[in-house]
């Protein structure tokens, strides 16, 4: 009996270690989302307000970047075209560098073989799951998700930033009226070589 409940256990407990060892696969971003949170910034150890808004049906994105100074641009991603811009002052310019691509897509993690599972990794003393894949002629970025639930805890730009989520939500009532529009004083066509959404 006593050999008996000692094979139940251990088997029992090779069972956990071969779940618990198990690749988690990429996840797939919903069509809608939103988080704020706050960014820092690798190439001048700045750290800064954020919210992103993300929308595959138009597809957009939108990054609001917030410095202590209350100094405050907008990356706006739509279509192709990739301004940046500032409301306060209603200036705005295309990046020439960042336009021609759409915004990521919901499955940009699952497509092709780049993607890399990196373990968990702690964001804000949770516990989350990496993945972290290069988008040739583009960047690197990364993706992390709660492992307990599953919930988005940060989105990496390797080399020059990370986003760290304090809210998130995927409730499309919740997106701000007219996040996405461009706003009428913004060009359509590259008026600025140096335009860049990367200076900040």
């Amino acid at each position: 009996m006593f050999h008996k409940v000692l094979l139940v256990l251990f088997v029992t407990v090779y069972n956990i270690a071969i779940v618990s060892s198990v690749t988690p696969s990429p996840p797939r971003w919903p069509s809608v989302w939103m988080a704020t949170g706050s960014a820092h910034y690798l190439f001048n150890n700045q750290t800064i307000g954020t919210q992103i808004f993300y929308d595959w049906t138009r597809p957009a994105q939108v990054m609001n970047l917030m410095r202590e100074d209350t100094y405050t641009y907008t990356i706006m991603h739509n279509g192709t075209t990739v301004w940046r811009l500032e409301r306060t002052n209603r200036t705005c310019c295309i990046d020439p560098l960042q336009t021609g691509v759409t915004p990521p897509r919901p499955d940009w993690l699952q497509m092709g073989n780049q993607t890399t599972y990196d373990g968990i990794v702690t964001v804000m003393e949770h516990a989350c799951h990496s993945w972290t894949k290069d988008v040739p002629d583009v960047a690197t970025f990364s993706w992390l998700t709660s492992v307990t639930t599953g919930v988005p805890c940060r989105l990496g730009w390797l080399n020059a930033m990370h986003a760290d989520f304090s809210y998130y939500s995927e409730d499309r009532n919740l997106l701000p009226k007219g996040i996405f529009d461009v706003p009428d004083y913004c060009p359509h066509v590259i008026t600025d070589p140096n335009c860049s959404i990367m200076h900040f």
